[in-house]
């Protein structure tokens, strides 16, 4: 196994690194063991970069839209969601592609639902879960096998899914219905809904303290949930339509990327309560968060700027430290803690920008 050595000391000043041409970047994920950086291509491929060099190692033929994806650094597996594979009367029928991390082959398929919309990995059963936003169900695949094991009813639309691998429970977001549906991974069965505010959609969860947070779109607000109980133990309002929420497991913070205020929220997983609303660029869309150098990333992705901006937070001042430049149209971002690198994929103008921590 290849040892990853860190490239930038925790002081070192963000910076804009490098960029990569690739055919309409997309999502991105990384495996941090190997040092590899994954990205679904609008040309129907799934590209492999060398996070040391970032060079491009591979252009892997995927079928049918790959967009969304996950790794499993344990077994060093890929799974792409491609989301246009049929056409139905209701809308597209989605399939999963694994590929092998060692050898960069796809391994097999698997058919899921129609107008899928996210997947998750729980990478110590190694199974993967997508949500099927027109069906109303959420599809249990074996990484193993790549066949698909269960397909369990939940919620209107569910948008989002997330797993604790730790107590080895799903959590999905139901978009229309406004509800949390929890399923138990060992047996594929529903074990509770939950109601919660309005139009669901990202959902983080922190293992140590088996809260849920699920970010509440239309309404405004943060739902915290008791993964003991299954209840809703409070409601944080927090800035205009969040978008997209992550935890800092180290710091017992929680930040949401809100989209039509400009702004991240900072909460206090300890009481719940709000410790600062930061001003970034205009309309934040994701976030990623270095643990190690408690740092937080914000994409912002305006489509009315010739260029995006990614914000650098401290997450000891609650402040932002560096604004920096990328190129138009960025829509994800994925950190490698091990190499301090950030990466960000920029779709209209097919890059992928390379930040140094």
């Amino acid at each position: 196994m290849t040892t990853v050595k860190s490239s930038a000391p925790p002081s070192s000043t963000p910076k804009v690194i490098s960029t990569i041409a690739l055919n309409s970047p997309q999502h991105v994920a990384v495996n941090f063991r190997t040092n590899r950086v994954y990205l679904t291509l609008l040309n129907d491929s799934l590209a492999v970069i060398n996070g040391q060099t970032s060079t491009l190692i591979e252009d892997i033929s995927i079928e049918n839209t790959p967009n969304y994806l996950v790794v499993n650094n344990r077994t060093n597996q890929i799974f792409t969601l491609n989301t246009a594979t049929t056409s139905t009367p209701q809308g597209f029928r989605g399939t999963v592609t694994a590929v092998d991390g060692h050898t960069n082959q796809v391994i097999s398929s698997a058919t899921v639902g129609i107008d899928s919309s996210s997947i998750a990995i729980n990478p110590v059963t190694n199974r993967v879960y997508v949500t099927n936003a027109e069906s109303g169900t959420l599809t249990v695949i074996s990484g193993r096998t790549v066949s698909v094991l269960k397909t369990v009813s939940v919620g209107d639309t569910p948008f989002n899914a997330a797993v604790n691998s730790v107590t080895n429970r799903i959590y999905v977001s139901n978009f229309a219905a406004g509800t949390v549906t929890v399923i138990d991974g060992a047996t594929n069965e529903v074990v509770s809904t939950i109601p919660v505010g309005t139009e669901p959609d990202s959902i983080a969860i922190n293992t140590a303290s088996n809260r849920i947070y699920v970010a509440n779109t239309n309404s405004n607000s943060v739902s915290v949930i008791s993964g003991k109980t299954n209840k809703v133990i409070k409601t944080i309002r927090v800035g205009t339509f969040p978008v997209d929420l992550k935890i800092n497991s180290a710091t017992n913070r929680i930040y949401t990327a809100n989209l039509n205020s400009d702004d991240v929220t900072v909460i206090n997983g300890s009481n719940h309560m709000i410790l600062a609303t930061i001003q970034v660029g205009n309309q934040p869309s994701a976030l990623g968060i270095n643990a190690r150098l408690n740092r937080i990333y914000t994409v912002n992705s305006s489509v009315n700027l010739k260029r995006g901006t990614v914000s650098v937070i401290s997450g000891e001042g609650h402040k932002v430290i560096e604004t920096l430049q990328v190129d138009a149209g960025p829509q994800d971002l994925c950190v490698n803690e091990t190499t301090n690198h950030v990466y960000v994929t920029n779709n209209n103008s097919s890059t992928l920008s390379v930040i140094r921590g």
